[in-house]
C-alpha cells in the first residue's frame, strides 16, 4: 500500500482524524471531487488531497498551501518553515510504501498529480461509485491513519 500525508483536526489516543467535509477533516468537500451527471464519483477527476512526505507540504508553501494550515509547532521545530496554523492540527500518515500510484484501502487508490506537483496527490475512487460510496470509504479509512508528525 503507498504512503500519504494529510492534516487534518484529531480527536481520541492515540489521535486519529475528525471525519467530517472540510479542508481539515477526513472527508471530501463538493469542490473536492464533484459528482457526474448521474451522482457518481469518478475516478481521474479529483479526491481527497494528501501529500507524500512532510516535507512535501514545506515544498507547498507559501505559493500552493496555505501556510495556516499547518499546525505552527511544525515551523518551531523547523520541520514546516512557515506554518502558522493551529496546533489542534496534526499530520497524519496512511499507508508504509513508496509514494505511488496503487490501492490505498477498498474502494480508493492514490494518485500523484506527476511532474506537474510532485508533492501532491489525490485518494480517488479506484472506479466508478455513488457518491455516497466513496464519501463512505474516505470515512472507513479512519483507523488506518497513524500520528504521522514524527516520520523523517
Amino acid at each position: 500500500m503507498p504512503k500519504a500525508y494529510r492534516i487534518m483536526k484529531a480527536e481520541g489516543d492515540p489521535p486519529k482524524p475528525v471525519v467530517g467535509e472540510s479542508a481539515t477533516k477526513l472527508g471530501i468537500r463538493e469542490r473536492d471531487l464533484k459528482a457526474d451527471e448521474n451522482g457518481d464519483a469518478v475516478p481521474g477527476v479529483g479526491g481527497l488531497s494528501v501529500f507524500s512526505s512532510i516535507a512535501g507540504i514545506g515544498r507547498r508553501i507559501p505559493d500552493r498551501f496555505p501556510p495556516d494550515m499547518v499546525p505552527k509547532r511544525l515551523h518551531g521545530s523547523e520541520r514546516v518553515i512557515g506554518a502558522t496554523g493551529p496546533n489542534s492540527l496534526r499530520v497524519f500518515r496512511l499507508g508504509e510504501g513508496d509514494y505511488e500510484q496503487g490501492g490505498i484501502a477498498p474502494g480508493l487508490c492514490l494518485v500523484p498529480d506527476g511532474e506537474v506537483s510532485p508533492d501532491h496527490g489525490t485518494i480517488q475512487p479506484d472506479q466508478t461509485m455513488p457518491m455516497d460510496e466513496y464519501r463512505q470509504a474516505i470515512a472507513d479509512t479512519k483507523e488506518l491513519w497513524e500520528d504521522g508528525e514524527n516520520d523523517a
